[in-house]
């Protein structure tokens, strides 16, 4: 074996140490514009409970973003759940705090990304509201905030509560799961909908449709680059003008009861993009069908981590240049594209030590982005996400109704170190908002220097 082959070896295995989160012995610092604490995934369903209108809260919590003890043989974590309601009219009707610990066995698991599932069922009388959801760290008393607005149904109204996903645990029992990003090829995958029908009647018909929708799953063009086309997929996000059906399932329920718990098995969907589940229930008595949906995106198959060598070189597109990129993705075999990868890196950085620490650094702010910045493509491949991988955090990010801007310098005159994101909606029915850069050619300089400061090494 070549000193040169050594060195390539050596590297690839403290780069994949890392990656399996094996050799990180600190919490990563995680960047939030609210608060900086932990990362977790939230679903809130209003439902009927015995005829009682309620939420049955799930709130995902992710390991690596909360701070372990160890404890004679396992690892805990301290964290409470703050739960709010407010009204329309800005009042406070409803406040319950949850203290709680997450325990797990090895310090492995306190560095997975992986969500562990926290369940409650909070009854409250029916109405609008605005749910807010406080994650704390009892360890650092950081925390984070959601919050979403909320319909609780009323007993007397036939209705469906929202669509929310399900899938299969390794015991083989299906749990809800908090989050709309999933990983590419689940098997186990299925939608799940509640009917309410109070008022007796014979025969309700109900339909569920999975559609897909043109998806946005490129990298991020340079932010000196020419801007997208308003209407453009790459300004949308989201063709959702466009639908393209791949499921349709017809159920009959006949003398059903007050409430029917209805669950629809999805296909392995292998496809980066947007979803959508509709389900529309009809019966004799209704002058038009109820009808609830939610949207769900697929993206890599071991998202939000960034492990398979194909990723980590497809993530690389802000640091290689055309040629070197083509290179990296044109291998003709697995192992000629590993040893390609790494010699990418020992071409770059003639310190072993000095390149691990900043690949490490670069997939940081990768996955990172991922947690962030994911919308309807993986973080890392967002103009938000690719500006934090080469910068990092900005100093100051302000939010206005139309853009979002980040600060990389205190001083007002210069606005090289000023990045604007228009905040574009894709359709008026969803909530989730594509942020683009406004393109400028002054970035060019700036971003020239940056990627030669990264890849001599520089920012570290």
């Amino acid at each position: 074996m070549t000193r040169k082959t050594a060195y390539h070896l050596v590297l690839m295995s403290v780069v994949m140490g890392w990656l399996l989160g094996c050799r990180s012995t600190q919490p990563i610092p995680i960047y939030r514009q609210e608060a900086g604490g932990p990362a977790f995934a939230l679903e809130a369903i209003p439902v009927l409970r015995e005829g009682r209108p309620g939420i049955a809260l799930y709130v995902g919590l992710r390991p690596r973003t909360l701070i372990f003890t160890h404890a004679d043989t396992a690892y805990r974590a301290v964290f409470e759940i703050l739960v709010r309601f407010w009204g329309t009219d800005g009042r406070l009707h409803h406040e319950q705090a949850y203290d709680d610990t997450l325990w797990v066995r090895t310090f492995a698991a306190t560095q997975t990304y992986n969500l562990s599932v926290w369940h409650r069922f909070i009854p409250y009388r029916s109405g609008l509201y605005r749910l807010e959801v406080r994650v704390t760290d009892r360890n650092t008393k950081r925390y984070t905030i959601q919050r979403r607005a909320v319909q609780l149904p009323e007993a007397v109204q036939a209705t469906l509560s929202p669509v929310w996903f399900e899938r299969r645990t390794a015991a083989g029992r299906y749990e809800v799961w908090p989050e709309w990003h999933f990983p590419a090829g689940q098997d186990s995958l299925r939608a799940a909908v509640e009917l309410y029908s109070p008022a007796p009647v014979h025969r309700i018909q109900v339909q569920m449709v999975l559609l897909r929708f043109p998806t946005d799953t490129s990298a991020a063009r340079p932010p000196y680059d020419l801007m997208p086309a308003p209407g453009a997929l790459g300004y949308l996000g989201v063709w959702y003008d466009r639908p393209e059906t791949l499921q349709v399932t017809h159920r009959e329920i006949v003398e059903p009861a007050a409430a029917v718990h209805l669950t629809f098995q999805l296909p392995p969907l292998v496809e980066r993009g947007v979803y959508r589940v509709e389900v529309n229930a009809h019966s004799e008595n209704q002058k038009r069908p109820a009808l609830s949906r939610r949207e769900l995106v697929v993206h890599g198959p071991t998202f939000p981590h960034v492990q398979r060598l194909s990723d980590l070189i497809a993530a690389l597109t802000y640091l290689t240049d055309p040629n070197e990129q083509r290179a990296l993705e044109t291998a003709p075999t697995p192992a000629e594209r590993r040893a390609r990868f790494d010699a990418f890196w020992g071409r770059l950085i003639g310190d072993r030590r000095k390149a691990a620490r900043l690949l490490r650094l670069y997939y940081e702010r990768v996955e990172q982005a991922n947690l962030q910045f994911t919308a309807f493509k993986e973080g890392w491949r967002t103009d938000r996400g690719m500006i934090y991988i080469l910068l990092g955090p900005p100093l100051a990010v302000e939010n206005h109704p139309d853009e979002q801007v980040w600060y990389y310098t205190y001083s007002d005159q210069d606005p090289r170190y000023r990045f604007v994101f228009e905040r574009v909606y894709s359709s008026a029915a969803t909530p989730v908002a594509q942020f683009v850069l406004r393109r400028q050619p002054y970035y060019y300089e700036i971003w020239q220097r940056l990627r030669e400061r990264w890849r001599r090494g520089q920012v570290l």
